[in-house]
């Protein structure tokens, strides 16, 4: 069976994010399976992604191709979860519920924006994560950075070089400190508990 152009975006789309290609038509259990496109998820995902295109199969085929692959799996004791792509028409009522019932369905309607098909099938896809806005946000990706002119910021940064339990004691001074000013520590334990623990 050869994949209509639809079909086939949504299959650029897998590769691309690392699924790779079963061929077709697919066999499993010694049943052979006449659909769109197979697919297995590599590393980031163990799922059996199935594309079924209702305007070039038809509903009816679709929907009993899922189920007998589904069917398939179960005997085969597979743990693999099964997600099905339907390209073209919504499956609805019956056909539908089918669906739903042997695995997760994600709907795509002849898409031809790739960032609306990207969200629209985006539970399948690896996270992207954008950059940080400012550079400057992010401690650990630059040598150095500049401190508030403040003594405590570079009595604290000071103490990391120590370690977490230098940090936590000049804090802890510093706190002691600012409260004895305040006229609010008279000394002993802080919270009447005891010792401050970290």
């Amino acid at each position: 069976m050869t994949m209509g152009l639809p079909a086939e975006r949504v299959a650029a789309l897998l590769v691309e994010a690392g699924y790779r290609r079963i061929d077709l038509p697919l066999e499993m259990a010694g049943l052979t399976f006449d659909i769109a496109g197979a697919f297995v998820g590599v590393g980031h995902s163990a799922d059996l992604v199935l594309i079924g295109d209702m305007a070039a199969d038809g509903e009816r085929k679709v929907v009993q191709q899922v189920e007998g692959i589904a069917r398939a799996l179960d005997v085969m004791r597979s743990h693999r979860p099964l997600s099905t792509i339907i390209v073209g028409p919504r499956p609805i009522g019956k056909a539908l519920e089918a669906l739903a019932q042997v695995g997760r369905i994600l709907s795509v309607d002849e898409a031809l924006d790739p960032a609306e098909l990207r969200d629209q099938l985006a539970v399948l896809l690896p996270l992207e994560l954008p950059a940080t806005l400012l550079a400057n946000r992010d401690l650990g990706g630059e040598d150095a950075f500049a401190l508030p002119d403040d003594p405590l910021a570079g009595a604290l940064m000071e103490a990391s070089n120590f370690g977490e339990e230098a940090v936590r004691e000049c804090f802890h001074n510093a706190l002691i400190a600012a409260l004895a000013n305040n006229g609010n520590y008279e000394g002993g334990d802080t919270d009447g508990l005891g010792e401050v623990d970290g």
